[in-house]
C-alpha cells in the first residue's frame, strides 16, 4: 500500500539487460546465464519520466552488459533529454571510437569500466576472456579518457588479484582515469561457489592505510569495506542503506530492489509490470520497517550481516568490529584510524 512519502528518489541503477558476453565468476546477477525479459524502449521512457517526477537526477545504466542492447543510444538519449546525470557501466569490450564519438554527442556524462587486473594473467582469473579482448578493454579505457568522459575504473577485490590492487590503481593513474572504485567481493549470485576468494578484510584495510593512501592525491578513490573497527564505525555512517533510502535497483524482468544484495536474494519491493516506480518507492512496507525486519534482519541473524562472510564472522561477533553496509562508499581518509 503506497503512502505519502515526501522524500525524493535521487538515483537509479537500471539493469537494462541481463545478457552479457562475459562470464565473470563473481557476477551477482548471473548475467549471461540467467535469462530475463527486457523492457521495451517505450516502457523505459515511462519509467525514466516517473523517476524524474520523483526528483530523480542520476542514473547508472548497467546490466549484464548494456551494450548488448542495440537501442543503447536511444536509452541514453531518453535519459539525457530528461536532464539526468547518466553513467554507463560496462566491461568495455564492445566499445570503439565510433560509438564513443556518438555517446559524446549524446552528452553521456561518464563511463565506468570493470578492471580487475593490471595484467592479463590476473584479469583473466576473474573475467575469462582472450588476451586480445583484454588489450581492447585497456585501449577503450584510454579512449574514454581521450574523448573527455568522466572515466571510472571498478575493481572487485579477490584473493586472485589482491597482490595486484595497487598496480591497478597505478595503471588507472597512468591512463588518466578520474576515479578508482574498489568493491569488496560478495559471495552471492554466481559468486556463491567462490568462498575461498574472500579476502581477509583486515588485510584490505592495511593496503588502504599503507599503500593506497600514497596515491590519494593522484586519483579519486571510492572504497567498500565489509567491517571496520568499532571506534571508527561509531564516527562513520555504516548502517544499512535502508535506514535512509536514496536509491533503487531495477532488473530487466521488472523487479525492483533497494540494493544489489537484495536483488541477489530475489527479495523485490515490487515489479514495474504490476506497479509504477512511484508506488514501489512509496510502498508502506519499505518505509515502516516491515521489509527491513523481514528481509534484511533475518540475514543479520544468520550471518552477522546481509552477506555470508564465514571467514571473518568471528570478528563481527567479537564486538571489536562492526559490519558495514556494502552500499556505503568511503574515501581513504574516512578509513584512517586517528589517535585519540
Amino acid at each position: 500500500m503506497p503512502i505519502n512519502i515526501k522524500k525524493n528518489l535521487p538515483k537509479l541503477d537500471f539493469n537494462i539487460t541481463n545478457r552479457c558476453n562475459f562470464r565473470c565468476f563473481h557476477c551477482c546477477f548471473t548475467s549471461g546465464e540467467l535469462e530475463m525479459s527486457e523492457f521495451s524502449i517505450k516502457k523505459i521512457e515511462k519509467i525514466l519520466k516517473q523517476f524524474k517526477e520523483l526528483g530523480g537526477w542520476r542514473i547508472d545504466i548497467t546490466g549484464g552488459e548494456p551494450l548488448m542492447r542495440k537501442d543503447i543510444k536511444e536509452i541514453i538519449t531518453l535519459s539525457k533529454e530528461l536532464n539526468l546525470k547518466t553513467e554507463l557501466v560496462t566491461n568495455a569490450s564492445l566499445l570503439n571510437k565510433k560509438i564513443l564519438k556518438e555517446f559524446k554527442k549524446l552528452n553521456l556524462d561518464g563511463i565506468a569500466i570493470s578492471l580487475d587486473g593490471s595484467i592479463y594473467n590476473v584479469y583473466s582469473k576473474i573475467r575469462p576472456i582472450s588476451k586480445i579482448m583484454f588489450k581492447k578493454v585497456l585501449e577503450n579505457i584510454k579512449n574514454c579518457v581521450e574523448f573527455g568522459f568522466y572515466t571510472k575504473i571498478n575493481t572487485v577485490i579477490f584473493k586472485s588479484n589482491f597482490d595486484d590492487l595497487v598496480n591497478i590503481s597505478k595503471l588507472a593513474i597512468k591512463l588518466g582515469v578520474n576515479e578508482h572504485g574498489f568493491y569488496y567481493f560478495s559471495p552471492i549470485g554466481r559468486g556463491e561457489k567462490f568462498f575461498l576468494e574472500i579476502v581477509n578484510p583486515l588485510s584490505w584495510l592495511k593496503i588502504v592505510r599503507t599503500k593506497l593512501i600514497k596515491l590519494k592525491d593522484k586519483i579519486k578513490f571510492s572504497l567498500e569495506v565489509p567491517i571496520i573497527e568499532k571506534e571508527l564505525a561509531d564516527k562513520l555512517n555504516i548502517g544499512c542503506f535502508m535506514e535512509n533510502p536514496w536509491h533503487l535497483q531495477i532488473l530487466p524482468d521488472g523487479n525492483v530492489y533497494p540494493c544489489a544484495i537484495m536483488a541477489s536474494y530475489n527479495r523485490p519491493l515490487g515489479n514495474l509490470y504490476q506497479a509504477s516506480i512511484k508506488d514501489i518507492w512509496q510502498e508502506k512496507k519499505f518505509w515502516n520497517g516491515t521489509y527491513y525486519k523481514k528481509e534484511v534482519l533475518s540475514l543479520f541473524k544468520k550471518f552477522g550481516g546481509c552477506v555470508n562472510y564465514p571467514s571473518f564472522s568471528h570478528l563481527i561477533k567479537s564486538n571489536q568490529y562492526k559490519f558495514v553496509c556494502l552500499c556505503r562508499k568511503f574515501s581513504i581518509l574516512d578509513l584512517i584510524l586517528k589517535p585519540e
